[in-house]
């Protein structure tokens, strides 16, 4: 009997081997973790006849996930337990300590009756949990051995399809990765190969919604420190949007991003609730040195996935990109600017060395020195010495408010003015008021002309001039004493229709007459102390024996000993004439 006995447990160990070896190979066969596993539940259900159980894997230490179930509600797949199992052999669900009390008492609720830990040489990898069997007889001790090797046997094919599933998805990401550089890289070429502002936005917001597949994106660039919304794309984006989006508050909170941040709708700041409203999931800064030269506001993914790290990154370095791009654009725009600049200005400074006299007349009876200064390449000022017939010569000199082309085309007006009218008038001051008509006619209200004409009678000897609006000049007699010119009317172009009075005074053998403009007065020493009449006065009363050459060296002398290393604040003129016989 005894015989008998040992070959039927003989023959069922035999059975057991064979089953587990099959297992093994069904196991050892795969990688895909589903398999494996509905292999290892079905298995023991079926040769015990069990009617429900479940498998519970732990991709990392501590927390469980359940995967397969057979014969309970498929939605408890996905639910997890953290829990650090305190066993290393199958025990009874009752068996189980209180300290995994929610996993304990799922599986009272759904009627488990016994838990096998599946164990690798470093740790638990997983349950499995099985229901009673049908015929309500107790788990045998050759039952417990069988499931405890089974789930031995099925350990290491668990844990190579963990390590497979691993593998794909780190294979997955850099596949991802190597597109996102491999993007990097053709729109960075098309960023370089532009310098067009809207078409580099217009790239950037299709490659966004081409590798994100996103609802909408907005993107917004900071000019002159505000920012403003340079372009958008994306489904059903309403005239309000746009509206709620230019709140200030908002605009001032996205300037201030330095990352890129997650718009969290409960937690989100009350300046940014406009974000929420439009369903935008973050908002990336665009950084160059530092500094946010502007944001891109991206909508939810079209498959109502969550942004990962790694894409916020990828995010966050295309807009990085685009940054210095338009960066690239704006300064090849300021170097263009620049030479244009350079270009008119070099054109204003041609104008005006045609508008002053190459050399001043050279007469018997009048020694003339004019000089010309501009305090930058181009000036304001300008002055002029005609030779009307045998015995009259016309002296003017002229302020243009304003700098550049502008200036110059209005000095140039004013001359060709004076040139087609000295010959051709009766009274001087007929002349000077038809001459402001001109400038009011062709300026704007923000220009207009301090003028000073004159005309020496060689042969009468007398002076005729009018003053509109000029720093008075000085007429020196040979004993010292001086008359200030003062009379004429108001500057040219303020007003049409100006009644402008001319004045006649005598002059003498060795008189001198200086014309000037305020940049000879008005120029500052370290002090802020202005050159002012009061100094040109006595510096002019003590060289009146001087030739006109010297006689305006020894003023920019003067001047230049009150100054110091203080820089020319304005253009320097001056137009000095003596009577010599």
């Amino acid at each position: 009997m005894m015989n008998n006995d040992l070959s039927r447990e003989l023959d069922q160990r035999l059975v057991e081997l064979q089953s587990l070896f099959e297992l093994s190979k069904v196991l050892n066969s795969s990688l895909n973790l589903s398999a494996i596993l509905n292999n290892l539940l079905l298995s023991p259900m079926g040769r015990m006849m069990i009617t429900r159980g479940m498998v519970l894997i732990s991709d990392q230490d501590d927390c469980f996930e359940i995967q397969v179930v057979k014969g309970v509600p498929k939605d408890l797949i996905g639910q997890t337990f953290a829990l650090s199992v305190p066993f290393e052999s199958p025990v009874t669900c009752k068996q189980l300590p209180d300290s995994i009390h929610r996993l304990k008492t799922l599986f009272l609720q759904y009627e488990i009756e016994l838990v096998i830990p599946i164990n690798t040489s470093t740790r638990t990898v997983g349950l499995v949990a099985l229901g009673k069997k049908i015929s309500q007889i107790a788990f045998q001790e050759a039952e417990l051995e069988y499931l405890d090797s089974m789930a031995n046997i099925a350990a290491t094919s668990i844990d190579n399809a963990l390590m497979f599933k691993k593998l794909k998805i780190v294979n997955r990401r850099l596949d991802k990765k190597y597109q996102e550089l491999n993007t990097l890289f053709d729109i960075s070429k098309e960023f370089n190969a532009t310098l067009d502002k809207d078409k580099i936005v217009n790239l950037l917001i299709y490659a966004i919604m081409g590798e994100m597949v996103v609802s909408r994106c907005f993107v917004f660039l900071n000019e002159a420190n505000q920012l403003e919304l340079a372009a958008y794309r994306g489904l059903e984006i309403k005239p309000q949007d746009l509206h709620l989006l230019a709140s200030q508050d908002l605009l001032n909170h996205l300037s201030r991003l330095s990352a890129p941040m997650r718009i969290q709708k409960n937690t989100i700041p009350k300046d940014l609730k406009p974000l929420v409203e439009q369903n935008f999931d973050i908002a990336v800064p665009m950084r160059h040195q530092e500094e946010t030269k502007g944001v891109i506001l991206i909508g939810e993914k079209i498959n109502k996935q969550d942004y990962q790290d790694d894409e916020l990154e990828f995010l966050a370095t295309l807009g990085n990109q685009a940054a210095i791009s338009l960066e690239n654009v704006y300064l090849f725009q300021e170097t263009l600017d620049k030479q244009i600049m350079e270009e008119e200005m070099k054109i204003a400074r041609d104008i005006q060395k045609r508008l002053l006299p190459d050399k001043e007349p050279e007469l018997a009876s009048l020694d003339i020195k004019g000089l010309n200064i501009p305090s930058r390449q181009v000036g304001g000022d300008y002055y002029d010495c005609m030779i009307l017939d045998n015995n009259h010569v016309a002296l003017t000199v002229a302020d243009v408010s304003g700098k550049g082309v502008g200036a110059s085309l209005l000095m140039a007006n004013l001359q060709a003015s004076i040139k087609s009218l000295a010959n051709h008038h009766d009274d001087l001051g007929k002349m000077v008021a038809l001459i402001n008509n001109i400038i009011h006619a062709n300026t704007g209200f923000d220009k207009f002309i301090t003028f000073f004409y004159s005309e020496i009678d060689l042969e009468n000897r007398t002076l005729t001039y009018i003053n509109a609006g000029h720093n008075p000049p000085y007429l020196f007699h040979e004993n010292g004493e001086f008359e200030i010119l003062d009379v004429g009317g108001l500057l040219l172009g303020m007003m049409p229709d100006m009644p402008y009075e001319s004045a006649t005074v005598p002059i003498r053998k060795n008189d001198v007459l200086v014309m000037f403009t305020d940049g000879v007065t008005e120029a500052k020493n370290a002090q802020d102390e202005e050159f002012e009449e009061w100094r040109l006065e006595e510096l002019l009363a003590k060289n009146l024996d001087q030739s006109m050459s010297e006689l305006v060296e020894s003023i920019l002398l003067e001047m230049k000993k009150f100054s110091g290393d203080e820089p020319q604040a304005d253009d320097i003129t001056l137009l000095a004439a003596k009577v010599m016989d």
